[in-house]
């Protein structure tokens, strides 16, 4: 049975090989069958001792990592069969068939890599990566994971300072993909002190991740472990469920995204190739007859009054805070765009001029989704940019007088 990213895929390769995109969009499409390509990236984080392997075999269902100490990284991935894979800190490196056992990891091992023929794996890979107690250490693999990962799962019992500087760090795009896990729940509700550490956290978790999940790693491994059938009840109350419904709609959204984006890729250059080589000799005859001069048509005034409105809001809700945040800025662009594209939809057909702005801001909406790929801050500048050209632009055809 064929993946539902297939055709899109194989759609883009072939647009991409027949050099059917203009060159500064090319880069855009390179990237995006990058993004189709591989697994969802999934980084579970934390120090020593914070359940980071209990928390991947959770979400696999599966005893995949065995209790090992002292391997900053372990990747799991997808295989024909299983196998392991260990590099040493010399660059020596190790392959063995099959799972690999505490016993079976050499000394020195610096990364190890676990092969499973597991169909979930094709969606998305895992890698834990364990913190040391050496400041420099943990700056640096914190800086490896933001380069690296899609999604972010920080293990904690506490989430104390020193890993509340070390996530500061780390860019808003990957923190609005994240969640703060407090594994081991079931022994801090016993000790009485889950209740009062999740509303300690939450103004924390509020600006710094996307949620916070308590989560009894064990009982949520025994509820889909234990027997042939998954105990509900358990795999409910041990936190398992919420956290996997989180994840798995991450994961789901990026993957609807980069399709959504790579179809309109597609739309755009494919169809308007085909519509171009498919042209009649002369268009002249079939060119709506232009409306007369100085005429008005109220729909340039309600797109310029859902410009303004826009602005206001953007004004208002990012006004107090002290870094914009790039990516709702870009959301809130896109939204607009479209909203503006459906709206110049009702414009006159005879009215030439109203019929370009259509195109441009059609145009503007499919090349804003494009920088929601960045989501950086130069990306939402340039989205914001492109609205106030529309405006502007929107403006001169409505007769309506400039703006400061």
């Amino acid at each position: 049975m064929s993946h539902p990213l297939e055709p899109v895929v194989q759609r883009l390769q072939s647009a991409l090989e027949g050099d059917v995109f203009p060159s500064e969009w090319h880069q855009w499409g390179t990237r995006l069958l990058d993004h189709l390509r591989k697994p969802v990236q999934v980084a579970v984080v934390g120090m020593h001792g914070s359940g980071k392997s209990a928390l991947i075999n959770m979400l696999l269902g599966q005893q995949a990592i065995p209790r090992v100490q002292d391997i900053p990284v372990i990747e799991i991935a997808h295989g024909l069969k299983p196998r392991s894979l260990f590099e040493l800190d010399d660059g020596t490196c190790i392959r063995r068939s099959g799972e690999f056992q505490a016993r079976d990891v050499p000394e020195n091992t610096v990364r190890a890599r676990l092969e499973l023929d597991d169909d979930s794996l094709l969606r998305q890979n895992f890698v834990e990566v364990g913190l040391s107690d050496n400041a420099g250490h943990q700056a640096s693999m914190v800086n490896w994971i933001t380069q690296w990962a899609d999604i972010v799962l920080w293990c904690t019992e506490s989430f104390d300072e020193t890993e509340q500087r070390l996530w500061a760090g780390v860019p808003d795009d990957i923190k609005d993909h994240s969640f703060l896990v407090l594994t081991m729940a079931d022994r801090q509700m016993m000790r009485g002190v889950l209740q009062q550490r999740i509303e300690e956290l939450e103004p924390i978790v509020s600006e710094e991740f996307l949620c916070l999940y308590p989560i009894a790693t064990e009982q949520a491994i025994t509820a889909r472990t234990a027997g042939p059938n998954l105990n509900h009840a358990l795999w409910k109350s041990s936190g398992g469920e919420q956290l996997m419904s989180g994840v798995s709609q991450q994961i789901e959204n990026g993957r609807t995204a980069d399709m959504d984006q790579a179809q309109m890729l597609l739309n755009k250059f494919v169809r308007e190739a085909d519509r171009i080589v498919n042209l009649p000799a002369s268009n002249a005859d079939v060119r709506p007859a232009a409306v007369k001069p100085g005429s008005k048509d109220p729909t340039l005034e309600s797109a310029l009054k859902l410009l303004q409105d826009c602005a206001n809001d953007m004004l208002a809700e990012y006004a107090n805070q002290k870094e914009p945040q790039a990516e709702k800025i870009l959301n809130k662009c896109v939204e607009s765009a479209n909203r503006l594209a459906e709206m110049l939809q009702a414009t006159d057909p005879r009215d030439l001029m109203a019929q370009d702005l259509q195109l441009d801001t059609e145009d503007s909406a499919e090349m804003m989704l494009l920088f929601q790929l960045e989501r950086d801050e130069d990306a939402a500048v340039d989205a914001v940019t492109l609205l106030l050209q529309l405006k502007k632009e929107i403006a001169h055809a409505a007769g309506a007088p400039k703006q400061s």
